[in-house]
């Protein structure tokens, strides 16, 4: 019995920890942190759970509201967004900003890379939205989970199968198969699978690209990645839709 306390109170605190790298919560409000590898980051995509939550919520809340109106999914769409970047303290789609402007020859790339992005989430959004409504919301619920997982693998592939990456790996895998399986059911199997197969676009593509550039798999890349597969999701759901 103790060593299942033991085992609930780790798992809490990690999760909690998780929720704060995610959420951005108040300083005062951040769980103890955990030295061992892996410790929170195997929960990520849980914490993208909380993210996908709120993204339906308001989703479904301006939907309702809109309902009839043809631009009422695309005011959604923005709304939802809008909700996220509060939530989260819109940390990734600043790192892609920094990292696009790292990379880029000249300035100005940085704002370029981040239109298209939030257009590209907006516009799939948007489009999932006009032909299924239980569709988009388990696209949203499911999306910032399998986002985050992205960076993780590509992490544990960086990190050659190192065993601690392996471990958290398989438990941030887990995350995600039930957001998987609640779009497969409500927007349909052809929506899931290309959701999946734009995820696995996107993760190649920004990997080798990357590869070719200086630096190592830091957190503004992994964050980088992490909005990439975000929108490849959504514009997979949206094709599948």
């Amino acid at each position: 019995m103790t060593a299942l306390r033991d085992h609930l109170n780790l798992f809490a605190r990690r999760f909690a920890l998780a929720l704060h790298r995610t959420a951005r919560l108040p300083a005062s409000a951040a769980p103890a942190d955990d030295d061992r590898p892996g410790g929170s980051e195997r929960h990520l995509p849980g914490a993208g759970t909380l993210v996908g939550l709120l993204a339906a919520f308001v989703f479904a809340v301006f939907g309702l509201l809109l309902r009839g109106n043809p631009a009422g999914p695309a005011v959604a769409a923005v709304a939802s967004l809008f909700a996220v970047l509060v939530l989260t303290g819109a940390a990734n789609e600043s790192a892609v900003f920094r990292l696009a402007e790292a990379l880029a020859p000249r300035a100005g790339h940085g704002v370029i890379a981040l239109v298209v992005l939030l257009a590209a989430r907006i516009a799939a959004v948007a489009a999932t939205g006009t032909v299924s409504e239980a569709g988009v919301l388990a696209a949203l619920l499911a999306g910032p989970v399998v986002s985050r997982f992205a960076p993780l693998l590509a992490a544990h592939w960086a990190a050659h199968g190192a065993t601690e990456d392996a471990a958290t790996v398989r438990v941030a895998a887990l995350w995600c198969i039930v957001p998987v399986l609640l779009l497969g059911f409500a927007g349909g199997l052809p929506c899931a699978l290309l959701a999946l197969a734009g995820v696995a676009a996107a993760w190649i593509g920004l990997l080798r690209f990357l590869r070719h550039r200086p630096g190592g798999f830091d957190a503004a890349r992994a964050a980088a990645l992490q909005q990439a597969c975000e929108a490849a999701f959504y514009l997979g759901a949206s094709l599948g839709a």
